[in-house]
């Protein structure tokens, strides 16, 4: 009797968590491992570059790059903690950028309005495909893809092919690295992008969209039974990631020089890498914009290291990838509240 009370009671008491268990824990619920490696990718770039700290130019420059790569990975950091994906980034980036540059230089269009038609225009887009996938359960992956394709070539045939023209004075003031930002040596574009991740960490964390958002990207069938309308949900978030990806378009044309065919391109992969670096996985509670910002600028720097060793583009992205791997490896492996019932 006491072998079997024994026995009875090994099966049915918890064992204690590994340590592996304990850290990824530690992991998931603070960007605690995120930040180690961006402190280590730092101190490694000093003592590679010593005369990078006396270099406020340079910081800044890699500050506004990293801006503009999360500004560019904003609304895809919804979609995924929505549990989507939006391929459509370098589409809606192309035409930001066509709006910024020929909207104002052939059209004469202030670039105040400039910037309201590339929100309305891209938020329009994203809010069809938002609700397209939710209303006939079309694959995101698909649907997006084809969209971006689409809007790539719509920006290419209405510029006739003619690019290269300069961003107009007042945006390249905005996001150009040598601006400043009343009197502070500090580019627009960076206090924008702060500002943004401040809004969104209210309306997550402080609001009930927030909470009904986050229902509806782990559990959409268990949200529309608590009468949250999963489909304006969809609606909104993809229509948000259009009139972001557009914004970012046009701030992005006025970092370089103008806008150009592809030019969006690069920033879907290193966008949505930015993501998952940043430990924010599909359809999850843990998912945040602030995330996102912390492995753009783990993305920043690990590309400044790249051309400090001056290794080739397929160098890198062997680098990139092996780091997104480890990401998923501690992110990836949580079950999902949907199978949890």
């Amino acid at each position: 009797m006491s072998d079997h009370a024994s026995i009875t009671t090994s099966l049915t008491t918890p064992q204690p968590p590994d340590r592996w268990t304990r850290v990824r824990s530690a992991a998931l619920q603070r960007p605690i491992l995120q930040l180690v490696v961006l402190v280590a990718i730092a101190v490694w770039l000093v003592v590679l570059v010593p005369s990078l700290p006396t270099n406020p130019r340079a910081i800044t420059s890699l500050l506004v790059v990293a801006a503009l790569l999360a500004f560019a990975a904003m609304g895809q950091t919804l979609v995924v903690i929505l549990g989507g994906l939006d391929l459509t980034l370098p589409g809606y980036i192309m035409i930001g950028a066509l709006l910024a540059v020929d909207g104002t230089a052939k059209l004469g269009l202030p670039l105040p309005i400039a910037a309201l038609i590339t929100v309305v225009g891209c938020g329009a887009v994203g809010a069809f495909l938002g609700f397209a996938c939710h209303r006939w359960a079309i694959s995101p992956l698909v649907i997006t893809l084809g969209a971006g394709s689409v809007l790539s070539g719509l920006a290419f045939f209405l510029s006739g092919g003619d690019y290269g023209k300069p961003a107009p004075d007042p945006l390249r003031a905005l996001a150009s690295a040598g601006s400043t930002t009343f009197g502070l040596p500090v580019p627009p574009v960076i206090f924008i992008v702060l500002g943004c991740a401040v809004v969104i960490w209210i309306v997550l964390t402080r609001t009930s969209a927030g909470r009904r958002f986050y229902a509806t990207g782990v559990n959409p069938r268990a949200a529309g039974l608590a009468r949250i309308n999963t489909s304006a949900t969809w609606t909104t978030v993809f229509a948000l990631s259009g009139a972001l990806g557009g914004l970012a378009g046009m701030f992005i044309a006025g970092f370089g020089a103008g806008w150009s065919q592809g030019m969006g391109d690069p920033y879907l992969f290193t966008g949505l890498a930015a993501v998952l670096v940043g430990g924010t996985t599909f359809a999850s509670q843990r998912g945040s914009f602030t995330r996102t910002l912390i492995g753009a600028l783990i993305l920043t720097l690990l590309s400044t290291l790249v051309l400090a060793y001056r290794l080739k583009e397929e160098q890198g992205l062997i680098l990139y990838g092996a780091i997104i791997i480890a990401m998923v490896a501690i992110y990836g492996r949580e079950r999902h509240v949907r199978d949890r019932f």
